[in-house]
Protein backbone atom coordinates (compact mmCIF):
# COMPACT_ATOMS: atom_id res chain seq x y z
CA UNK A 1 0.00 0.00 0.00
CA UNK A 2 3.20 2.07 -0.17
CA UNK A 3 1.83 3.51 -3.50
CA UNK A 4 -1.37 5.09 -2.67
CA UNK A 5 -1.13 8.61 -2.27
CA UNK A 6 -2.36 10.32 1.04
CA UNK A 7 -6.01 11.21 -0.37
CA UNK A 8 -6.78 7.41 -1.62
CA UNK A 9 -5.50 6.71 2.26
CA UNK A 10 -7.65 8.97 3.61
CA UNK A 11 -10.34 7.38 1.58
CA UNK A 12 -9.40 3.79 2.60
CA UNK A 13 -9.54 4.48 6.24
CA UNK A 14 -12.89 6.03 6.31
CA UNK A 15 -13.99 3.05 4.25
CA UNK A 16 -12.90 0.71 6.65
CA UNK A 17 -14.47 2.23 9.55
CA UNK A 18 -17.77 2.72 7.72
CA UNK A 19 -18.28 -1.02 6.42
CA UNK A 20 -16.08 -2.78 8.87
CA UNK A 21 -14.18 -4.86 5.96
CA UNK A 22 -10.34 -6.29 5.96
CA UNK A 23 -8.06 -3.31 4.48
CA UNK A 24 -7.52 -5.52 1.95
CA UNK A 25 -11.14 -5.82 0.83
CA UNK A 26 -11.70 -2.05 0.94
CA UNK A 27 -8.69 -1.11 -0.98
CA UNK A 28 -9.94 -3.67 -4.08
CA UNK A 29 -13.50 -2.73 -3.86
CA UNK A 30 -12.40 1.17 -3.82
CA UNK A 31 -10.03 0.37 -6.89
CA UNK A 32 -12.98 -1.40 -8.48
CA UNK A 33 -15.17 1.64 -8.37
CA UNK A 34 -12.45 3.91 -9.09
CA UNK A 35 -11.92 5.47 -5.62
CA UNK A 36 -15.56 6.91 -5.23
CA UNK A 37 -15.62 6.56 -2.23
CA UNK A 38 -19.83 7.49 -1.91
CA UNK A 39 -20.45 5.16 -4.34
CA UNK A 40 -18.50 2.44 -2.91
CA UNK A 41 -20.11 2.87 0.67
CA UNK A 42 -23.05 2.93 -1.47
CA UNK A 43 -23.01 -0.47 -2.62
CA UNK A 44 -21.81 -1.78 0.65
CA UNK A 45 -24.94 -0.17 2.55
CA UNK A 46 -26.99 -2.26 0.31
CA UNK A 47 -24.98 -5.47 0.58
CA UNK A 48 -23.44 -5.90 -2.74
CA UNK A 49 -20.30 -6.86 -0.85
CA UNK A 50 -20.92 -9.70 1.16
CA UNK A 51 -18.95 -12.93 1.57
CA UNK A 52 -20.49 -14.90 -1.09
CA UNK A 53 -20.06 -12.35 -4.02
CA UNK A 54 -17.66 -9.63 -3.13
CA UNK A 55 -15.23 -11.09 -5.77
CA UNK A 56 -17.45 -11.60 -8.41
CA UNK A 57 -18.61 -7.95 -7.72
CA UNK A 58 -15.16 -6.37 -7.59
CA UNK A 59 -13.52 -8.34 -10.76
CA UNK A 60 -16.18 -7.40 -13.19
CA UNK A 61 -16.24 -3.84 -11.81
CA UNK A 62 -12.44 -4.18 -13.02
CA UNK A 63 -13.72 -5.28 -16.54
CA UNK A 64 -16.49 -2.87 -16.78
CA UNK A 65 -14.13 -0.11 -15.74
CA UNK A 66 -11.43 -1.46 -18.61
CA UNK A 67 -14.45 -0.96 -21.21
CA UNK A 68 -15.44 2.38 -20.30
CA UNK A 69 -19.01 1.96 -19.29
CA UNK A 70 -18.92 1.51 -15.34
CA UNK A 71 -22.25 3.03 -14.74
CA UNK A 72 -24.26 1.00 -16.42
CA UNK A 73 -22.53 -2.63 -15.26
CA UNK A 74 -22.30 -1.61 -11.84
CA UNK A 75 -26.12 -0.67 -11.38
CA UNK A 76 -26.88 -4.24 -13.46
CA UNK A 77 -25.09 -5.88 -10.55
CA UNK A 78 -25.83 -3.76 -8.18
CA UNK A 79 -29.62 -4.99 -8.32
CA UNK A 80 -28.22 -8.24 -9.40
CA UNK A 81 -26.95 -8.55 -5.75
CA UNK A 82 -29.85 -6.76 -4.12
CA UNK A 83 -31.93 -9.09 -5.61
CA UNK A 84 -29.56 -12.13 -4.36
CA UNK A 85 -28.96 -11.00 -0.80
CA UNK A 86 -32.73 -10.60 0.15
CA UNK A 87 -34.58 -13.21 -1.34
CA UNK A 88 -34.62 -14.75 2.34
CA UNK A 89 -35.80 -11.69 3.71
CA UNK A 90 -38.47 -11.34 1.19
CA UNK A 91 -39.51 -14.78 1.91
CA UNK A 92 -39.55 -14.48 5.35
CA UNK A 93 -41.42 -11.23 5.08
CA UNK A 94 -44.27 -12.68 2.75
CA UNK A 95 -44.62 -16.04 4.49
CA UNK A 96 -45.32 -13.34 7.98
CA UNK A 97 -47.64 -10.82 6.48
CA UNK A 98 -49.06 -13.56 3.98
CA UNK A 99 -49.23 -9.73 1.46
CA UNK A 100 -50.06 -11.65 -2.15
CA UNK A 101 -47.57 -9.02 -3.45
CA UNK A 102 -44.83 -10.38 -1.74
CA UNK A 103 -45.69 -13.33 -2.24
CA UNK A 104 -45.58 -12.63 -6.05
CA UNK A 105 -42.34 -11.10 -5.47
CA UNK A 106 -40.82 -14.37 -3.77
CA UNK A 107 -42.18 -16.63 -6.23
CA UNK A 108 -41.06 -14.71 -9.49
CA UNK A 109 -37.51 -13.70 -7.38
CA UNK A 110 -35.55 -16.80 -9.30
CA UNK A 111 -36.35 -15.07 -12.91
CA UNK A 112 -35.72 -11.75 -11.36
CA UNK A 113 -32.00 -12.29 -10.34
CA UNK A 114 -30.92 -12.61 -14.48
CA UNK A 115 -33.30 -10.13 -15.51
CA UNK A 116 -31.35 -7.09 -15.60
CA UNK A 117 -28.94 -9.29 -17.81
CA UNK A 118 -31.17 -9.30 -20.10
CA UNK A 119 -32.68 -6.33 -20.38
CA UNK A 120 -36.33 -8.26 -19.09
CA UNK A 121 -39.39 -5.33 -18.99
CA UNK A 122 -39.96 -6.51 -14.95
CA UNK A 123 -36.48 -5.37 -13.93
CA UNK A 124 -38.36 -2.02 -12.52
CA UNK A 125 -40.77 -4.08 -10.45
CA UNK A 126 -37.94 -6.70 -8.94
CA UNK A 127 -35.90 -3.54 -8.37
CA UNK A 128 -38.97 -1.59 -6.52
CA UNK A 129 -39.20 -4.98 -4.24
CA UNK A 130 -35.42 -4.94 -3.59
CA UNK A 131 -35.81 -1.76 -2.46
CA UNK A 132 -38.71 -2.29 -0.33
CA UNK A 133 -36.93 -4.83 1.06
CA UNK A 134 -33.75 -2.94 2.31
CA UNK A 135 -35.98 -0.21 3.49
CA UNK A 136 -37.85 -2.20 5.97
CA UNK A 137 -34.26 -3.84 7.08
CA UNK A 138 -33.04 -0.44 8.01
CA UNK A 139 -36.47 0.07 9.88
CA UNK A 140 -36.19 -2.84 11.93
CA UNK A 141 -32.78 -2.32 12.60
CA UNK A 142 -33.05 1.25 13.69
CA UNK A 143 -36.38 -0.80 16.31
CA UNK A 144 -33.48 -2.96 17.56
CA UNK A 145 -30.53 -0.79 17.95
CA UNK A 146 -31.89 0.89 21.28
CA UNK A 147 -32.04 -3.18 22.84
CA UNK A 148 -28.71 -4.06 21.45
CA UNK A 149 -27.35 -0.74 23.19
CA UNK A 150 -28.61 -1.56 25.97
CA UNK A 151 -27.53 -5.27 26.19
CA UNK A 152 -23.92 -4.21 25.48
CA UNK A 153 -24.01 -1.75 28.24
CA UNK A 154 -25.06 -4.12 30.47
CA UNK A 155 -22.52 -6.28 29.44
CA UNK A 156 -19.66 -4.12 29.92
CA UNK A 157 -20.86 -3.02 33.37
CA UNK A 158 -21.30 -7.11 34.42
CA UNK A 159 -17.72 -7.54 32.99
CA UNK A 160 -16.03 -4.55 34.90
CA UNK A 161 -18.27 -5.37 38.15
CA UNK A 162 -17.24 -8.85 38.71
CA UNK A 163 -13.74 -8.52 37.59
CA UNK A 164 -13.46 -6.28 40.79
CA UNK A 165 -14.02 -9.25 42.63
CA UNK A 166 -12.97 -12.63 40.20
CA UNK A 167 -9.07 -12.67 39.18
CA UNK A 168 -8.28 -12.46 35.73
CA UNK A 169 -7.04 -16.11 34.77
CA UNK A 170 -4.16 -17.15 32.81
CA UNK A 171 -5.11 -20.76 32.03
CA UNK A 172 -2.03 -22.93 31.35
CA UNK A 173 -3.13 -26.26 30.63
CA UNK A 174 0.40 -28.12 31.20
CA UNK A 175 0.69 -26.71 34.78
CA UNK A 176 0.73 -29.71 37.29
CA UNK A 177 0.85 -29.33 40.87
CA UNK A 178 4.51 -30.73 41.32
CA UNK A 179 5.20 -28.06 39.38
CA UNK A 180 3.14 -25.01 41.24
CA UNK A 181 5.47 -26.89 44.15
CA UNK A 182 8.32 -26.57 42.75
CA UNK A 183 8.02 -22.70 41.68
CA UNK A 184 6.66 -22.04 45.26
CA UNK A 185 9.26 -23.54 46.85
CA UNK A 186 11.63 -21.45 43.86
CA UNK A 187 9.96 -18.13 44.97
CA UNK A 188 9.08 -18.13 48.56
CA UNK A 189 11.91 -21.11 49.92
CA UNK A 190 11.31 -24.73 51.20
CA UNK A 191 9.50 -23.21 54.61
CA UNK A 192 6.30 -23.78 54.41
CA UNK A 193 3.94 -26.67 55.09
CA UNK A 194 4.06 -30.19 53.61
CA UNK A 195 2.38 -29.85 50.47
CA UNK A 196 -0.08 -32.97 49.41
CA UNK A 197 1.70 -34.11 46.00
CA UNK A 198 -1.52 -35.01 43.93
CA UNK A 199 -4.81 -34.02 42.24
CA UNK A 200 -7.56 -31.98 44.21
CA UNK A 201 -9.95 -35.14 43.99
CA UNK A 202 -6.92 -37.07 46.07
CA UNK A 203 -6.62 -34.68 48.31
CA UNK A 204 -10.02 -34.77 49.34
CA UNK A 205 -10.12 -38.76 49.00
CA UNK A 206 -7.21 -39.33 51.33
CA UNK A 207 -8.90 -36.19 54.12
CA UNK A 208 -12.23 -38.68 53.68
CA UNK A 209 -10.30 -41.78 54.07
CA UNK A 210 -8.07 -40.71 56.93
CA UNK A 211 -11.01 -38.85 58.37
CA UNK A 212 -8.37 -35.50 58.56
CA UNK A 213 -9.42 -31.65 58.03
CA UNK A 214 -8.26 -30.60 54.45
CA UNK A 215 -6.67 -26.89 54.15
CA UNK A 216 -6.89 -25.67 50.90
CA UNK A 217 -4.77 -22.66 50.29
CA UNK A 218 -5.44 -21.61 46.37
CA UNK A 219 -2.93 -19.32 44.49
CA UNK A 220 -3.78 -16.82 42.39
CA UNK A 221 -0.92 -14.70 40.31
CA UNK A 222 -3.04 -11.50 39.50
CA UNK A 223 -3.64 -10.51 43.16
CA UNK A 224 -1.71 -7.99 44.41
CA UNK A 225 -1.74 -9.50 47.56
CA UNK A 226 -0.86 -12.44 46.87
CA UNK A 227 3.35 -12.27 47.64
CA UNK A 228 2.60 -10.78 50.96
CA UNK A 229 0.69 -13.32 52.13
CA UNK A 230 2.73 -16.26 51.11
CA UNK A 231 5.46 -14.39 52.22
CA UNK A 232 3.80 -13.87 55.95
CA UNK A 233 1.53 -16.28 56.38
CA UNK A 234 2.09 -19.51 54.09
CA UNK A 235 5.79 -19.70 54.89
CA UNK A 236 5.29 -18.22 58.79
CA UNK A 237 6.20 -20.79 61.67
CA UNK A 238 3.50 -20.14 63.72
CA UNK A 239 1.50 -21.32 60.73
CA UNK A 240 3.42 -24.33 59.66
CA UNK A 241 3.16 -25.41 63.72
CA UNK A 242 -0.63 -25.03 63.61
CA UNK A 243 -1.45 -27.39 60.49
CA UNK A 244 1.23 -30.10 62.49
CA UNK A 245 -0.28 -30.10 65.50
CA UNK A 246 -3.53 -30.76 63.80
CA UNK A 247 -2.64 -33.61 61.69
CA UNK A 248 -3.79 -31.54 58.52
CA UNK A 249 -3.59 -32.16 54.63
CA UNK A 250 -2.57 -28.99 53.11
CA UNK A 251 -3.40 -28.85 49.51
CA UNK A 252 -2.65 -25.71 47.46
CA UNK A 253 -2.08 -24.98 43.58
CA UNK A 254 -2.30 -22.20 41.40
CA UNK A 255 -5.75 -21.28 40.18
CA UNK A 256 -4.25 -20.88 36.08
CA UNK A 257 -3.53 -24.41 36.48
CA UNK A 258 -6.29 -26.82 36.01
CA UNK A 259 -5.97 -29.06 39.36
CA UNK A 260 -6.28 -25.38 40.48
CA UNK A 261 -8.88 -23.91 38.31
CA UNK A 262 -10.65 -26.95 39.13
CA UNK A 263 -10.77 -26.45 42.87
CA UNK A 264 -11.76 -22.58 42.31
CA UNK A 265 -14.58 -23.80 40.80
CA UNK A 266 -15.32 -26.56 43.06
CA UNK A 267 -15.26 -23.84 46.13
CA UNK A 268 -16.71 -21.19 43.94
CA UNK A 269 -14.28 -18.75 45.49
CA UNK A 270 -15.18 -14.95 45.34
CA UNK A 271 -12.09 -13.45 46.66
CA UNK A 272 -7.96 -13.99 47.18
CA UNK A 273 -6.24 -14.94 48.85
CA UNK A 274 -8.47 -17.85 49.83
CA UNK A 275 -8.14 -20.35 52.74
CA UNK A 276 -10.77 -23.03 52.60
CA UNK A 277 -10.77 -25.63 55.61
CA UNK A 278 -12.43 -29.19 54.29
CA UNK A 279 -13.57 -31.64 56.61
CA UNK A 280 -16.11 -35.04 56.59
CA UNK A 281 -19.25 -34.55 58.32
CA UNK A 282 -22.20 -37.02 57.54
CA UNK A 283 -20.04 -39.08 54.80
CA UNK A 284 -19.08 -36.33 52.54
CA UNK A 285 -16.21 -33.54 52.93
CA UNK A 286 -17.82 -30.55 52.77
CA UNK A 287 -16.48 -26.41 53.18
CA UNK A 288 -16.07 -25.66 56.79
CA UNK A 289 -14.52 -22.36 57.01
CA UNK A 290 -13.79 -20.24 54.34
CA UNK A 291 -11.11 -17.34 54.78
CA UNK A 292 -10.89 -14.81 51.63
CA UNK A 293 -8.99 -11.56 51.51
CA UNK A 294 -5.98 -10.58 53.28
CA UNK A 295 -5.73 -11.17 56.90
CA UNK A 296 -3.27 -11.31 59.80
CA UNK A 297 -2.04 -14.67 60.73
CA UNK A 298 -3.61 -14.05 64.13
CA UNK A 299 -6.84 -13.85 62.54
CA UNK A 300 -6.80 -17.25 60.38
CA UNK A 301 -5.15 -18.87 63.03
CA UNK A 302 -8.35 -17.98 65.30
CA UNK A 303 -11.05 -18.29 62.85
CA UNK A 304 -9.38 -21.99 61.58
CA UNK A 305 -9.14 -23.06 65.52
CA UNK A 306 -12.74 -22.30 66.53
CA UNK A 307 -14.06 -23.57 63.39
CA UNK A 308 -12.19 -26.86 63.58
CA UNK A 309 -13.54 -26.73 67.69
CA UNK A 310 -16.97 -26.54 66.09
CA UNK A 311 -16.76 -29.49 64.25
CA UNK A 312 -13.85 -31.72 65.39
CA UNK A 313 -16.75 -33.85 67.64
CA UNK A 314 -18.05 -34.31 63.72
CA UNK A 315 -14.92 -35.68 62.90
CA UNK A 316 -14.48 -37.70 66.42
CA UNK A 317 -18.12 -39.51 65.54
CA UNK A 318 -16.66 -40.44 62.20
CA UNK A 319 -13.52 -41.73 63.61
CA UNK A 320 -15.55 -43.41 66.38
CA UNK A 321 -17.79 -45.33 63.95
CA UNK A 322 -14.69 -46.07 61.89
CA UNK A 323 -13.36 -48.08 64.35
CA UNK A 324 -16.43 -49.75 65.36
CA UNK A 325 -17.12 -50.47 61.00
CA UNK A 326 -13.51 -51.56 61.36
CA UNK A 327 -13.43 -53.63 65.04
CA UNK A 328 -16.66 -55.35 63.72
CA UNK A 329 -14.84 -56.48 60.33
CA UNK A 330 -11.96 -57.41 62.38
CA UNK A 331 -13.57 -59.64 64.68
CA UNK A 332 -15.01 -61.46 61.49
CA UNK A 333 -12.60 -61.70 60.27
CA UNK A 334 -10.66 -63.16 62.97
CA UNK A 335 -13.80 -65.50 63.76
CA UNK A 336 -13.78 -67.23 60.01
CA UNK A 337 -9.67 -67.87 60.59
CA UNK A 338 -10.48 -69.27 63.71
CA UNK A 339 -13.04 -71.14 61.91
CA UNK A 340 -10.81 -71.95 59.01
CA UNK A 341 -8.05 -73.40 61.48
CA UNK A 342 -9.74 -75.20 63.44
CA UNK A 343 -11.27 -76.96 60.39
CA UNK A 344 -7.44 -77.52 58.35
CA UNK A 345 -5.75 -78.35 62.20
CA UNK A 346 -5.52 -82.18 61.67
CA UNK A 347 -4.72 -81.32 57.76
CA UNK A 348 -2.25 -79.17 58.33
CA UNK A 349 -0.16 -81.53 61.31
CA UNK A 350 -0.13 -84.10 58.85
CA UNK A 351 1.11 -82.13 56.11
CA UNK A 352 3.48 -80.70 58.27
CA UNK A 353 5.26 -83.76 59.35
CA UNK A 354 5.23 -84.59 55.73
CA UNK A 355 7.14 -81.58 54.74
CA UNK A 356 9.70 -82.22 57.49
CA UNK A 357 10.04 -84.98 56.13
CA UNK A 358 10.71 -83.78 52.73
CA UNK A 359 13.23 -81.93 54.20
CA UNK A 360 15.69 -83.72 55.87
CA UNK A 361 15.55 -86.00 52.98
CA UNK A 362 16.35 -83.53 50.68
CA UNK A 363 18.85 -82.16 53.05
CA UNK A 364 20.90 -85.62 53.18
CA UNK A 365 20.70 -85.63 49.32
CA UNK A 366 21.90 -82.03 49.10
CA UNK A 367 24.56 -82.73 51.67
CA UNK A 368 25.33 -86.13 49.67
CA UNK A 369 25.99 -83.73 46.20
CA UNK A 370 28.10 -81.50 47.98
CA UNK A 371 30.21 -83.83 48.86
CA UNK A 372 30.58 -85.73 45.62
CA UNK A 373 30.70 -82.47 43.61
CA UNK A 374 34.10 -81.53 45.74
CA UNK A 375 35.21 -85.02 45.32
CA UNK A 376 35.14 -84.51 42.08
CA UNK A 377 36.69 -81.48 41.75
CA UNK A 378 39.67 -82.39 44.26
CA UNK A 379 40.18 -85.43 41.76
CA UNK A 380 40.19 -82.45 38.67
CA UNK A 381 42.42 -80.24 40.29
CA UNK A 382 45.43 -82.75 41.00
CA UNK A 383 44.84 -83.44 37.28
CA UNK A 384 44.96 -80.36 36.25
CA UNK A 385 48.35 -79.14 37.87
CA UNK A 386 49.55 -82.21 36.35
CA UNK A 387 48.62 -81.31 32.98
CA UNK A 388 49.65 -77.18 33.99
CA UNK A 389 53.12 -78.35 34.68
CA UNK A 390 53.58 -79.58 31.23
CA UNK A 391 53.08 -75.93 29.85
CA UNK A 392 55.74 -74.76 31.65
CA UNK A 393 58.62 -74.73 29.84
CA UNK A 394 62.28 -74.94 30.50
CA UNK A 395 63.42 -72.60 32.86
CA UNK A 396 65.66 -70.23 30.71
CA UNK A 397 69.70 -69.53 31.94
CA UNK A 398 70.28 -66.65 34.03
CA UNK A 399 72.56 -65.03 31.46
CA UNK A 400 69.70 -65.15 28.94
CA UNK A 401 69.33 -61.38 27.88
CA UNK A 402 65.86 -62.55 26.88
CA UNK A 403 64.68 -63.62 30.33
CA UNK A 404 62.97 -61.98 33.60
CA UNK A 405 63.44 -63.04 37.27
CA UNK A 406 60.25 -62.65 38.58
CA UNK A 407 59.65 -63.54 42.11
CA UNK A 408 56.33 -63.96 43.89
CA UNK A 409 55.04 -63.54 47.33
CA UNK A 410 52.35 -66.46 48.57
CA UNK A 411 49.53 -65.41 51.50
CA UNK A 412 51.19 -67.49 53.97
CA UNK A 413 54.55 -65.67 53.08
CA UNK A 414 56.53 -68.13 51.25
CA UNK A 415 58.28 -66.32 48.31
CA UNK A 416 59.05 -68.30 45.57
CA UNK A 417 61.04 -67.26 42.28
CA UNK A 418 61.25 -68.08 38.69
CA UNK A 419 62.92 -67.28 35.49
CA UNK A 420 60.61 -66.65 32.55
CA UNK A 421 61.03 -65.68 28.82
CA UNK A 422 59.98 -61.35 28.57
CA UNK A 423 57.44 -63.17 25.12
CA UNK A 424 55.97 -65.70 26.97
CA UNK A 425 52.40 -65.47 28.22
CA UNK A 426 51.43 -63.97 31.39
CA UNK A 427 49.33 -67.39 31.80
CA UNK A 428 52.30 -69.05 32.60
CA UNK A 429 53.01 -66.85 35.52
CA UNK A 430 49.36 -68.10 37.08
CA UNK A 431 50.07 -72.17 36.34
CA UNK A 432 53.23 -71.92 38.03
CA UNK A 433 52.14 -70.05 41.19
CA UNK A 434 49.11 -72.81 40.80
CA UNK A 435 51.03 -75.81 40.95
CA UNK A 436 53.59 -74.92 43.57
CA UNK A 437 50.89 -74.22 46.00
CA UNK A 438 48.44 -77.16 46.59
CA UNK A 439 45.87 -75.02 48.83
CA UNK A 440 46.10 -72.13 46.46
CA UNK A 441 43.16 -72.25 43.95
CA UNK A 442 41.43 -69.09 43.19
CA UNK A 443 43.92 -65.89 43.40
CA UNK A 444 44.96 -62.80 41.00
CA UNK A 445 48.53 -61.71 40.58
CA UNK A 446 49.16 -57.88 41.85
CA UNK A 447 52.59 -55.49 41.43
CA UNK A 448 53.48 -53.51 44.71
CA UNK A 449 53.86 -50.18 43.91
CA UNK A 450 52.03 -48.97 41.76
CA UNK A 451 49.45 -51.57 42.85
CA UNK A 452 47.87 -53.04 39.98
CA UNK A 453 46.06 -56.54 39.11
CA UNK A 454 47.81 -58.11 36.56
CA UNK A 455 45.59 -59.24 33.26
CA UNK A 456 44.77 -62.83 33.67
CA UNK A 457 43.16 -65.07 36.36
CA UNK A 458 44.03 -68.38 38.30
CA UNK A 459 43.26 -71.66 36.01
CA UNK A 460 39.52 -72.49 35.83
CA UNK A 461 38.71 -76.31 36.74
CA UNK A 462 35.44 -76.14 35.03
CA UNK A 463 37.09 -74.99 31.65
CA UNK A 464 40.05 -77.08 32.06
CA UNK A 465 42.48 -74.32 31.76
CA UNK A 466 40.74 -73.14 28.30
CA UNK A 467 42.75 -69.82 27.62
CA UNK A 468 41.34 -66.42 27.18
CA UNK A 469 42.33 -63.66 25.29
CA UNK A 470 44.03 -61.68 28.03
CA UNK A 471 45.81 -65.02 29.12
CA UNK A 472 48.02 -64.67 26.29
CA UNK A 473 49.17 -61.29 26.67
CA UNK A 474 53.25 -61.54 26.68
CA UNK A 475 55.12 -60.14 30.04
CA UNK A 476 56.77 -57.60 28.09
CA UNK A 477 52.80 -56.39 27.56
CA UNK A 478 52.36 -56.46 30.57
CA UNK A 479 55.10 -54.48 31.06
CA UNK A 480 56.99 -56.34 34.07
CA UNK A 481 60.67 -56.17 34.24
CA UNK A 482 63.48 -58.44 36.10
CA UNK A 483 63.38 -58.97 39.58
CA UNK A 484 59.56 -57.35 40.42
CA UNK A 485 57.90 -59.28 43.34
CA UNK A 486 54.31 -60.28 42.58
CA UNK A 487 52.20 -60.81 45.39
CA UNK A 488 49.76 -63.26 44.99
CA UNK A 489 46.03 -62.29 45.96
CA UNK A 490 43.88 -65.16 47.62
CA UNK A 491 40.17 -64.50 46.31
CA UNK A 492 38.50 -67.15 48.47
CA UNK A 493 40.29 -65.80 51.73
Amino acid sequence: MDHLTQEQRDKLGQFVDFSGFTENKCLRILQANNWNLEFALDLALDGAYNDDNADEMTDQLFNSNNRNDSSDDISNLRHRNIYSTNAANISAISSSTNSSSFSTTENSFPATTTMPDRGDSRDSNATNDGYLTVIWNNFTWLLQMPFTIAMEISKTFFNFFFSMFLPTLHYDKDGTVERFIAEFEEKYGHQHPQFFRGSYSQAMDAGKRDIRFVLIFLYSSSNKDIDLYCRTIITDSRFITFINNENMIFWSCSIDYPEGYKAFQSLKINNFPAINLIGLQNNKMIVMKKIEGFQTLDSILSQLQTAINNNVYSLMAARLDRQERDMASLIRAQQDAAFEESLKADQAKDRKKREEKEQRELLERIKEEKFREESQRKEKLLRMKTTLLDHLKTEPDSDDQNSLKIMFKLPNGTRLARRFLRDDPIKLLYYFVYCKEESLFNFKLRTNFPTRDLPGHSPEPENDGTETKEMNLTLNECELVSNIVLFVHDLDS
